[in-house]
């Protein structure tokens, strides 16, 4: 098997070499579906990691409307704050899942005073704190193999440098969620449902097994 010319260093920096689309880059005026794709893919090229990588599309955004993940729609313009809305389900779905990003939304707007205003501001925070994320990233890995006495020049501990690597990524998942459900946890009548319909889902697949074996 031929191997890639690379150092770590390199695959880190193109790890998170990503790109954003910053609130000062989304026009004042309210935008139409084909308008917000072009600028998103206009701008996010650069983060596809193959030919069949989507960036948004008009199925997402209208799904994100009906699902209730982002601010209703008045006609068929959208607003950048609900543009900014999109922006951080394309960055937190990589982590989280649609139900758990629409948690945080409905915590969020839930906080007294909370508006659009405060929504782009945050966003534009989260932006640069990316930004330093982005830059701490090589440092970090680098001292997390040196700390592991990994030579990433060798099959094996690259290897294990590897699996360390996926291991980071589901703790900082697991943090991420933990912090979601302290802040934010889901009422409890909403908890009743999930659970209703869960053993609704376990009765009915029981029926169905037992249909089967009655056969």
């Amino acid at each position: 098997m031929d191997k890639q010319a690379f150092t770590l260093d390199e695959l880190v920096a193109s790890a998170v070499d990503d790109a954003d689309l910053c609130s000062v880059d989304i026009p004042a005026i309210d935008l139409y579906l084909d308008q917000i794709i072009t600028l998103t893919s206009d701008k996010l090229a650069r983060n596809k990691r193959g030919e069949n990588d989507k960036l948004l599309t008009k199925t997402m955004i209208n799904n994100y409307s009906k699902d209730g993940i982002i601010k209703p729609v008045k006609g068929k313009k959208y607003t950048r704050e609900q543009i900014v809305q999109m922006m951080l389900v394309y960055s937190l779905k990589q982590t989280l899942s649609i139900g758990e990003i629409k948690q945080i939304f409905d915590g969020v707007y839930e906080l007294e005073g909370f508006d659009g205003t405060d929504m782009i501001a945050c966003y534009d925070r989260f932006l640069d704190f990316k930004a330093d994320i982005r830059r701490a990233a090589p440092e970090m890995v680098a001292d997390l193999c040196t700390s592991g006495g990994l030579d990433m020049e060798d099959d094996r501990d690259f290897f294990v440098g590897l699996l360390g690597m996926a291991a980071l990524s589901s703790y900082f998942r697991n943090i991420a969620q933990d912090m979601l459900a302290a802040r934010y946890p889901v009422p409890q009548e909403e908890r009743d449902k999930e659970k209703d319909k869960e053993k609704s889902r376990e009765k009915g697949k029981e029926k169905k097994d037992k249909s089967e074996k009655d056969k």
